[in-house]
């Protein structure tokens, strides 16, 4: 083979410099492509990341009160001893044009809660070996707890509660729940009129009993059938109502802002209903997703408009509801 030969087969095979050009203009297309592809596949994955958090976070305080619910104690007997105290506090006033809300939210009652614990003299032994101690171990006997919990209206965007006449806050809550151990329960708070004044020892640090955040609407609401003597007439056969009364509410006051149940009636706003008794609980909450969050920092930063509010809470928000029936009084 001649070298001229050899020379015009490797000049064959080299590419052009048109061929280079459009060679790296393709791949640099499919470097686009790939990147446009990656980024909308993150913010996909974060986007269902934040809304599978937020739902977590939701759908566990919403379990969490219904179990509580579920085993709450009721006892009818002679005695004046209050079994629920809720009281919603008075609106805020300074709200933003349409806004009204309470300040906060609390309801106090008695249940076996699955999560007790032991006593707070207990020692650390005890306290480490809590659910493996004896029935008989008085420092850890017990089933039935105080639980208390309190909604507060607060601004976490800037981590600050909200303050009167502040009308660049945005209305969102934070849930707190606290659970006396059984011992101090029976022996600090159990068989007193005033659940509110013997509950008040044991009133909780907040991010000691940080359940949920970002909530924009949240409501229970007790469902009590009572004794209408007025209705009975010359009939011995006692007529039943029933009303419903918001416990826990993020909604502007409704009439009716304190409930308390004793053994055999309940006292609302000073209407007393006689032989009272609570057959279930509606529960609804509506949070608001990270994504949302940030979109309201940004709008109050002035980095961007305020979006519409129907598009934007039917698109950053999500909502949960239970219905629970309780257990009648023994």
């Amino acid at each position: 083979m001649t070298f001229q030969s050899l020379t015009v087969r490797n000049i064959r095979r080299a590419f052009t410099l048109v061929e280079l050009i459009t060679a790296m203009a393709i791949t640099a297309i499919l470097v686009v492509v790939i990147m446009q592809l990656t980024n909308q596949g993150v913010a996909l994955w974060k986007s269902i990341h934040e809304d599978t958090s937020t739902s977590a976070a939701a759908r566990m305080a919403l379990q969490t009160i219904s179990q509580d619910l579920e085993s709450i104690q009721l006892r009818s007997s002679s005695g004046d001893f209050q079994w629920i105290y809720a009281e919603v506090d008075e609106p805020m006033r300074g709200m933003p044009d349409g806004l009204s809300i309470p300040k906060s939210a609390r309801c106090i009652f008695y249940a076996c809660a699955p999560d007790r614990n032991p006593s707070v003299s207990a020692t650390s032994s005890k306290r480490a070996g809590y659910r493996t101690m004896l029935a008989s171990d008085s420092e850890t006997q017990g089933d039935v707890s105080a639980i208390a919990y309190r909604l507060k209206f607060r601004d976490h965007i800037l981590n600050l509660p909200s303050r009167r006449g502040d009308t660049e806050s945005f209305p969102l809550f934070s849930l707190y729940r606290q659970v006396v151990s059984p011992r101090d329960t029976y022996e600090r708070i159990m068989g007193s009129e005033n659940l509110e004044t013997r509950y008040a020892q044991f009133e909780p640090q907040e991010d000691d009993n940080f359940l949920c955040e970002n909530i924009v609407e949240l409501n229970l609401i007790f469902n009590v059938e009572y004794s209408d003597p007025g209705a009975s007439g010359s009939s011995d056969v006692t007529k039943y109502k029933t009303l419903s009364v918001p416990i826990l509410s993020t909604a502007a006051k409704s009439g009716k802002n304190r409930f308390r149940l004793y053994s055999d009636y309940a006292v609302t706003e000073g209407d007393r209903m006689q032989n009272a008794r609570i057959l279930s609980a509606e529960l609804s909450i509506t949070v608001l997703t990270e994504e949302g969050v940030a979109l309201v920092e940004q709008v109050r930063l002035g980095q961007r408009h305020a979006p519409e509010l129907q598009e934007f809470f039917s698109r950053y928000t999500h909502s949960f509801s239970r219905s629970v029936a309780l257990p009648q009084p023994l």
